[in-house]
């Protein structure tokens, strides 16, 4: 349980950094095409440990392109897809990044915003800094399931 607790400080440390509401990491299975929810500051715990596919919502076209996805009205996206019991409806504003070891991806961090918010590339730039130690956390636990 180490593992899982020190992953939640550390997002939660992210969501602090950055003034947003929510901070969540998603644990990517490329092999599978699927992301797994693994922690998060900001949405219900009810939601930890739900899976998506790398072809759902935002956070898969993260993984699925490995580029930053940002969104002012996330509602209004098209590859908006909604996780359930998240409570994530009230959030306005996203912006998920893609966490690679060279060039394989471990993981999608994403954060949010109650208030429409436009993200800018020093947002995307402030988020790769914070989420250093993340992914290593993120590498920590990937090494452990295999």
């Amino acid at each position: 349980m180490g593992h899982q607790r020190v992953m939640q400080e550390r997002v939660e440390a992210v969501r602090q950094a950055l003034a947003v509401d929510v901070c969540s990491l998603y644990q990517a299975f490329p092999e599978a095409g699927e992301l797994e929810l693994v922690a998060s500051g900001g949405l219900d715990p009810e939601a930890l440990g739900a899976r998506m596919t790398f072809s759902q919502g935002l956070t898969g076209k993260v993984a699925r392109t490995g580029q930053p996805v940002v969104a002012r009205q996330v509602a209004d996206h098209p590859e908006y897809h909604h996780v359930a019991n998240s409570g994530e409806e009230r959030f306005k504003s996203y912006l998920g990044i893609p966490l690679s070891n060279g060039d394989r991806l471990i993981g999608v961090l994403v954060i949010q915003t109650v208030v429409a918010k436009s993200f800018f590339h020093n947002d995307i730039r402030e988020l790769h800094r914070a989420g250093r130690d993340v992914r290593e956390v993120l590498l920590a636990r990937r090494a452990r399931l295999e």
